[in-house]
């Protein structure tokens, strides 16, 4: 595949998600017509300040912060699902299918209902989320060790994500209190719902952080193409390499988390997309397959807002929805029995 025509698919994706963004702070529970879009972003850029309408109101504090940070979102996903699969060498491998957002989950809820981590202030919710996220996704890789049956590593991923799903069942129910009740029950289904300028920009530099750290490693991810063995005949430290990767999934999955909630699939789909345009190496990847979990998520929070309007359908339903039938397609159409 020549790098021009990569280039060019590339550049078509960066077209659809700006036209996608533009075109999604359109629809909800009420629709803004493009000319009030127009006006109002037209009156933003020439005088620097909001004007005083209702549609002003509804896209710069409510549409628009919600937007982008779907945006960010499905970049994190989609860049962790990636990092995962290659280093399990496993198309099946997830944030969601390997339990890590639900160990993210149950470090969050604990911070929300035991008040655990309040060492990291306002923080403790997103300490929460990464110390389970982290715990989780050691223990995956740890059960499933050098083999290379990828059944085996779901079927590990599935029963730690039942295990930490049970603890936090476990956590909501011994609550106290009804308001811990409805914000920890907010982590299981996933939602968008509230988001606002200031949860951009911890997402943004996480996400911008991850970016780099990945770009740096690209040609050790490429190595692990060839199998764990030649990656380390070749001199990568195998054990090092993805304890790193660990740690930097479960930070960006644990982020997210406690900022939306679950949201599931993303990471597992979007990669698979990005393959399909861009080839196996990663140092197109990279950029791929954020652009496309982008492009995913926006759609996907777009039609979680229209679908039954004026009522919101969670996010992490929505997506769920979507990815369970291509995670057993990819079970079916990969995987036959015996190999």
């Amino acid at each position: 595949m020549g790098k021009g025509s990569v280039l060019i698919k590339f550049l078509f994706l960066l077209f659809l998600l700006v036209l996608s963004l533009v075109l999604s702070i359109r629809f909800g529970s009420v629709d803004v017509p493009v000319s009030d879009i127009l006006h109002e972003v037209g009156t933003m850029m020439s005088t620097g300040h909001m004007a005083n309408t209702p549609s002003a109101m509804i896209l710069w504090q409510i549409r628009i912060p919600r937007t982008l940070f779907s945006a960010l979102c499905g970049m994190g996903l989609s860049l962790s699902g990636l990092l995962l699969q290659t280093i399990t060498r496993n198309d099946l491998a997830d944030p969601y299918v390997l339990g890590v957002s639900s160990g993210a989950s149950t470090g969050a809820v604990a911070a929300i209902i035991w008040g655990c981590f309040s060492f990291a202030g306002n923080g403790s919710t997103a300490a929460g989320a990464f110390i389970g996220a982290a715990l989780s996704t050691a223990i995956v890789i740890m059960a499933s060790g050098r083999s290379n049956n990828p059944i085996r590593l779901i079927l590990v991923g599935m029963g730690v994500s039942a295990f930490f799903s049970a603890i936090t069942m476990m956590i909501i129910y011994g609550a106290r209190h009804e308001a811990q009740v409805r914000s920890a029950m907010f982590w299981l289904v996933g939602s968008l719902s509230g988001m606002q300028w200031n949860d951009l920009t911890m997402v943004f530099f996480g996400l911008l952080v991850m970016m780099v750290l990945v770009f740096l490693v690209r040609n050790d991810l490429d190595l692990l193409l060839l199998g764990t063995g030649e990656a380390e005949f070749l001199g990568l430290h195998l054990k090092h390499f993805q304890l790193f990767i660990i740690l930097l999934t479960s930070a960006m999955v644990a982020l997210l988390v406690s900022k939306a909630g679950i949201i599931g699939f993303i990471g597992l789909i979007t990669p698979h997309m990005a393959r399909a345009l861009a080839g196996p190496s990663h140092g197109w990847l990279i950029f791929f397959s954020p652009v496309i979990g982008a492009l995913v998520m926006v759609w996907s929070d777009v039609f979680s807002r229209a679908l039954f309007a004026p009522e919101e359908l969670p996010i992490g339903v929505l997506t769920a929805c979507m990815g369970a039938p291509v995670f057993i397609w990819i079970v079916t159409h990969r995987y036959e029995e015996g190999h």
